[in-house]
């Protein structure tokens, strides 16, 4: 039976870690957050250090400049809207804490952050921008060259920088006094406490839209999500210390500092999983081209000597070197063809039914084939492509030597999840496993096959006659 599968492209990241993981924890960010703002408002702390500040803003300086880079990069990969919609706020919200905190505390002295109506423009901005990268659809903009982008990232961070300059040059910024602190305080400045309020309904807004995103299998949203409640926490700090001093270390600085490494695993993220695909794109196009050659050249040579053969059987009998040699070199090569091609296949399931169907014209087996998942595999996502050839390819050499050595009509595949491990069934009617072949060849790479997969290999006699081949191994899917 042939299966017909629709390819679809191919996001891929190795990892033991499902995309719904990222779901929750995301949640669990978000949720303590809230107790960080909470506890803030009972008891607002800070610890004033000149240097540990300087070194605060100088990692979210270098966290911020690499993920840009990744993020452009991903943008000129992908050309999405939503990747640039992230680079966008990315930029706004890096400028910014330059501009409006990384420079006063590099700076010499100790004074209120500024507080005026630049930064809260830009605060609003910020916001706004996380909320488009969060609700964009899903379009490709391939008209944008590198030059727009970096054009693009320019004319967003001189915004920002004019409005430091303005700001500065003018004396429009608030010299807050420090000794304000709670709701009381913040309420004394209506305007930049409803801006504050505002802007961090919007990044609630953009982290309930990552995780909607998330939840459909894209796993960079959970941590975009995480990183926009982080960011919210950090804004609604405001409603216990209004002013914060350029030397003072508080709740705040932890939170945006965890914001930006989740923004940047997010960039890595989709960036690693876009160079892995690459090179996988390419494995899976030489693949198809050797099958193509193989199928073309030597397949057919092969079946016309097998054709040819059968002519001479007055003169040669069907058991002459001559013969079989034929016909195990013709069916060696099919057998290339069928392992290439299932190794090129979209899913699992198509790649087993691919073996399946080779075996079962070769050696008139009966082959059932279940897959029994209720993870990713069911659920839109697939195992890591460099897993599933292991699997495939296990799988495959158990049907053989049931086949072969065990004498088997029927063979049972079965592949399903059990906690956060695969587990994968081969189980036939044969004359069941003996000790001798414990130790055989076959075994021996089966066994290899699923160390490198991180997991484990067992044959044994069935329950009800056979032979029974179990692997258990840690489920890595991709979405």
């Amino acid at each position: 039976m042939s299966v017909a599968v629709t390819p679809s492209p191919v996001r891929v990241l190795r990892t033991g870690l499902r995309p719904d993981w990222f779901v929750r924890a995301a949640i669990a960010t978000g949720g303590l957050s809230a107790i960080v703002v909470g506890l803030e408002l009972v008891n607002p702390i800070h610890v004033t250090s000149p240097a540990g500040r300087a070194a605060f803003e100088t990692l979210i300086v270098l966290s911020a400049i690499c993920t840009v880079w990744l993020l452009v990069a991903n943008f000129q990969a992908s050309g999405r809207l939503p990747d640039l919609m992230l680079l966008c706020a990315l930029v706004a919200v890096s400028v910014t804490d330059f501009a409006y905190r990384a420079v006063p505390a590099l700076a010499a002295g100790a004074r209120p952050e500024s507080g005026g109506g630049a930064w809260l423009c830009c605060s609003l901005i910020v916001s706004l921008a996380f909320a488009a990268a969060a609700f964009a659809p899903n379009k490709v903009v391939r008209h944008l060259g590198p030059r727009a982008i970096g054009g693009a990232i320019l004319a967003g961070a001189s915004i920002v920088l004019f409005s430091q300059f303005i700001e500065q040059a003018t004396g429009s910024h608030w010299n807050a006094a420090l000794q304000d602190v709670g709701i009381q305080g913040a309420i004394r400045r209506p305007v930049a406490l409803t801006v504050e309020v505002v802007a961090a309904g919007l990044l609630v807004a953009s982290a309930l839209a990552f995780l909607r995103r998330g939840r459909r299998g894209e796993s960079r949203c959970g941590l975009l999500a995480g990183a926009a409640f982080l960011l919210t926490a950090a804004r609604l700090q405001y409603l216990a210390l209004p002013a914060v001093a350029t030397d003072w270390i508080t709740p705040r600085e932890g939170l945006r500092i965890t914001a930006y490494a989740l923004l940047l695993g997010s960039a890595y993220w989709e960036y690693a999983s876009r160079r892995r695909a690459r090179a996988f794109a390419a494995i899976k196009s030489e693949r198809e081209r050797i099958a193509r050659d193989l199928h073309d050249g030597l397949a057919q040579d092969l079946a016309c000597i097998a054709a040819q053969g059968q002519r001479l059987g007055a003169e040669l009998e069907p058991e002459h070197p001559l013969m079989i040699a034929a016909r195990n070199a013709l069916a060696t090569s099919r057998g290339v063809i069928a392992d290439l091609s299932a190794s090129t296949a979209p899913t699992t399931e198509a790649a087993l039914r691919m073996i399946g169907d080779e075996l079962r014209h070769r050696y008139g087996l009966e082959i059932a084939i279940r897959i029994e998942t209720s993870g990713a595999l069911s659920a839109g996502g697939d195992l890591d492509p460099a897993d599933r050839e292991q699997v495939v390819r296990i799988a495959r050499e158990a049907i053989v030597n049931a086949a072969l050595h065990g004498a088997a009509r029927h063979v049972d595949v079965v592949l399903l999840q059990k906690g956060r491990d695969l587990l994968m069934t081969v189980s036939d009617d044969g004359c069941g496993i003996t000790d001798a072949s414990t130790s055989g060849m076959g075994l021996r790479t089966m066994r290899a096959r699923a160390t490198a997969l991180g997991g484990r290999l067992t044959a044994g006699p069935g329950v009800g006659g056979g032979t029974e081949l179990q692997l258990v191994a840690p489920a890595r899917y991709v979405a």
